[in-house]
C-alpha cells in the first residue's frame, strides 16, 4: 500500500499517549508537474493554539522537497517540538511557480476536521494495540448466506445517541439486529465528505478519513478512528459482517489533490474516464496513479479495519467495455491482495444499474451486483395493485450468473428510494397503514435465489418518502431519522415478527440459499400456472414456485412457496413433488400447520396479502 506505507498525510511518529512529534507528507506522481514553489503547513498545533481561525503560514513548518524517488516527488516536514495529546486540525498553503497561492486540505489525511474542509491528526488517545479488530467469531460466510441490513449511520442513531459519536451509538442496536436475523450491515459511506452537514457520503472528499460527524464524541475528542474499529469489533463478536460502501467513480469537486496542482486540469487523479456524474469530479483511471490510489484506499480499510466486503457505487461510470482500467483492474487488484493474505468470502458487490450488470459481474472478480428488478416491480405492483409475468424471473435472478460463487443482491427498497411501507399506501395517501400489502413481497425476497437486503427501518414499517429527483433543490439528501417507537406499535411489531421468522427460515434451511428454482424461466406472455402447477396466475395475483437443494449433510430439501398478492382470500390447488407430511414453516409462529399431501397436491385457502412456505425433507437419497 504505497500511500499508507509511506505515511502520507499526518502521523504521530514518536512519543507516547501523552505527547509526540508529528510528520506531514504529500506525494506527487512522476510525469505530472504541479508547478509548486513551496508548501507550508499550519494548524491548531502551532504554538499549541486551540483555534485555527487565523492560520499563520508565515511562521514555520515549511515542507522539504525530495525528488530522489522513482515514483515521484515527496514533500515533508516534522514538528520540532513534542505536541501534547489531543485532536488537531491543519491545512497546507501552496505557493506556485507563478507566485499565486492556494490553501488546500490533505488528500491523504486519516482524520477529517470539524470545519472548513480541514484535515486533522490525533496525538495520544487510545493506542493501536487497544483497538485490534478480531475476525468474525464463527468465520466469514459466503455472501449467499448473509441477510444484509443497509444502514445510514446518522439516521439510524439520530433518535437516541445524544452527544455520543454515531459510530459508538450503533453498537446499542447490534443485539436487536441479531435478533432480527441480520448477519451483515452495509454501512453507507463513512469516508469524510467536504462539509459537516448531514450527507449520504456519496461525494467523497478525504478517502482515508472517517467522517468527523460520525466519529466525534465531545467527551472523548482524541478518539476518532477507534470508534469505527470498536464498532467493527463489536459486529464481529456477534458474527455480523461489515460491508463498506465505496465511492470510487467520482469525488467531491473540492477533492484536495486536484487543488494541489496550479492548473487543476493537469491533476492526474481527476479527469474524464468512462461516464460522468453531473456536479461531481470524475476520477481519471487512465492514469496509473489513480488506479493505485483507489486500490490503496480499499486495502487500507481491509487491512486496518478488517471489513468483510465492499459495495462499489456507480460502477456504470468507471467501467468501459473492453478496457481493464478502472473497475475491472480495481477488482482484480483487490482479489489478488485478498488471495495473497489468505482472506476468503470477501464480497465485492457492484451497484451497476444497467442491463449489462450480469455480464460485468460474470467477466470480473465481482461476487455480486445490486439487482433493482424486484424493487421496481414491487413499487409498480403496489401502486397498480396488480402483479405481472415479470415477477418470477426477478426472484430467480441467480440463473444469469455463471459461477456458483456469485450471487445477486435483491431488495424491496434502499437509500435511493422512498420506503416500501410508504409505497404500500401511496395511492390512497395512507402510507404504512397499508403495511400488510408488503407481506408477500417480504416472503418473496427471502425465498428467492439472491441475497436479501433490507433498508434500515423497513423491518418495522418506517415510511419516509423521498423524491426520485429533487431537481437540484437539495431535498433528496436530508435527514430521515429512524423512529424506533414504530418498532413496537401494531404495524411494527407485526412486520418485525414476519422479517424475523423469514430470517430464521432462510438461516435454518440451506436449500433456500443455494438451491434450484422452479420454474427456471417464465415467459412474459405466460399469465397462468404451467401444466406442473407452478408459476403465476396474474389475474388472481397468485405465485407458486418450488425451491430444492441439499443441506449440509447432503440430504435433499423441498420447498413449495405459495403467495397471494391480492386483497382477497384465494383458493389454490398447489402441486408438491412428494407425498407425505409437509410443514408450513411460516405458519409456525401463528400455530403449526402440517398438511398430509396425497396425490401430490393440496387445495387450500391463502389469506389476502399472505403466503405459505411448505417444507419437507426428501425421502430420496
Amino acid at each position: 500500500m504505497f500511500y499508507m506505507a509511506n505515511k502520507l498525510g499526518a502521523w504521530q511518529i514518536d512519543g507516547d499517549e501523552k505527547k509526540g512529534r508529528v510528520s506531514f507528507k504529500l506525494f506527487f506522481p512522476k510525469g505530472f508537474h504541479p508547478e509548486i514553489e513551496s508548501i507550508r503547513v499550519a494548524g491548531s498545533f502551532q504554538d499549541l493554539a486551540q483555534s485555527i481561525e487565523n492560520l499563520d503560514f508565515t511562521k514555520r513548518f515549511p515542507l522539504d522537497r525530495d525528488e530522489s524517488s522513482q515514483e515521484g516527488t515527496f514533500w515533508s516536514c516534522t514538528t520540532e517540538k513534542m505536541v501534547p495529546a489531543g485532536f488537531y486540525q491543519y491545512k497546507y498553503m501552496v505557493q506556485f511557480t507563478d507566485g499565486s497561492t492556494r490553501i488546500v486540505s490533505d488528500p491523504c489525511t486519516r482524520y477529517g476536521g470539524s470545519e472548513n474542509q480541514n484535515a486533522a491528526f490525533v496525538v495520544g488517545g487510545s493506542r493501536p494495540g487497544d483497538n485490534i479488530v478480531q475476525p468474525l467469531k464463527s468465520g466469514r460466510k459466503h455472501l449467499r448466506d448473509l441477510i444484509i441490513y443497509e444502514m445510514n449511520i446518522d439516521d439510524f442513531t439520530n433518535e437516541y445517541r445524544g452527544l455520543r459519536a454515531p459510530l459508538d451509538a450503533v453498537t446499542d442496536k447490534l443485539e436487536y439486529l441479531v435478533k432480527m436475523g441480520f448477519n451483515a450491515i452495509l454501512f453507507m459511506p463513512w469516508t469524510a465528505w467536504k462539509y459537516r452537514d448531514f450527507d449520504w457520503g456519496y461525494e467523497p472528499f478525504q478517502y482515508f478519513a472517517v467522517e468527523y460527524r460520525y466519529a466525534n464524541d465531545l467527551e472523548h475528542p482524541a478518539e476518532k478512528i477507534s470508534w469505527l474499529k470498536k464498532l467493527v469489533g463489536a459486529c464481529h463478536e456477534r458474527d455480523i459482517h461489515v460491508i463498506m460502501d465505496g465511492v470510487f467513480n467520482h469525488a467531491s469537486m473540492d477533492f484536495p489533490y486536484k487543488w494541489l496542482y496550479r492548473d487543476t486540469a493537469k491533476c492526474p487523479y481527476t479527469g474524464d474516464f468512462g461516464g460522468t456524474f453531473q456536479g461531481l469530479q470524475d476520477l481519471n483511471f487512465n492514469n496509473s496513479c489513480t488506479q493505485e490510489f483507489i486500490r490503496d484506499v480499499c486495502l487500507y480499510w481491509i487491512d486496518n479495519f478488517k471489513i468483510d466486503g465492499i459495495r462499489f457505487d456507480n460502477t456504470v461510470n468507471f467501467y468501459i467495455p473492453g478496457n481493464t482500467e478502472g473497475l475491472v483492474q480495481l477488482l482484480q487488484d483487490i482479489q489478488d491482495y485478498l488471495d495473497k493474505i489468505g482472506e476468503v468470502n470477501f464480497s465485492l458487490t457492484l451497484e451497476h444499474l444497467s442491463t449489462d450488470a450480469t455480464n460485468v459481474t460474470n467477466q470480473s472478480k465481482a461476487t455480486s451486483y445490486w439487482d433493482n428488478a424486484l424493487h421496481e416491480l414491487c413499487f409498480d405492483y403496489l401502486w397498480q395493485g396488480q402483479i405481472d409475468a415479470r415477477l418470477l424471473n426477478a426472484l430467480n435472478n441467480r440463473r444469469y450468473l455463471k459461477s456458483e460463487d456469485k450471487v445477486p443482491t435483491s431488495y424491496l427498497g434502499n437509500h435511493d428510494h422512498a420506503f416500501v411501507a410508504w409505497q404500500a399506501g401511496a395511492r390512497e395517501d395512507a402510507g404504512a397503514a397499508r403495511w400488510y400489502k408488503t407481506q408477500p413481497y417480504v416472503i418473496a425476497l427471502y425465498t428467492g435465489t439472491s441475497t436479501p437486503m433490507v433498508q434500515n427501518g423497513q423491518e418495522f414499517g418506517e415510511d419516509h418518502w423521498l423524491p426520485e429527483n429533487d431537481e437540484g433543490t437539495g431535498r433528496r439528501v436530508t435527514p430521515r431519522p429512524i423512529r424506533w417507537k414504530y418498532s413496537k406499535d401494531t404495524i411494527g411489531s407485526n412486520l418485525c415478527k414476519l422479517y424475523r421468522r423469514m430470517a430464521e427460515i432462510r438461516k435454518d434451511y440451506p436449500a433456500l440459499r443455494r438451491g434450484s428454482f422452479d420454474p427456471d424461466y417464465w415467459e412474459e406472455w405466460q399469465t397462468q400456472f404451467n401444466p406442473a402447477g407452478y408459476g403465476l396466475d396474474t389475474k388472481r395475483q397468485l405465485a407458486i414456485y418450488r425451491r430444492s437443494g441439499r443441506d449440509e449433510n447432503g440430504k435433499v430439501q423441498y420447498f413449495v412457496i405459495v403467495l397471494n398478492f391480492s386483497d382477497s382470500t384465494q383458493q389454490v390447488t398447489a402441486s408438491f413433488p412428494e407425498n407425505g407430511l409437509w410443514t408450513d414453516l411460516l405458519s409456525e409462529y401463528k400455530g403449526s400447520w402440517q398438511p398430509q399431501i396425497e396425490n401430490n397436491s393440496l387445495t387450500f385457502d391463502v389469506g389476502p396479502n399472505w403466503g405459505h412456505v411448505f417444507y419437507k425433507p426428501s425421502e430420496r437419497a
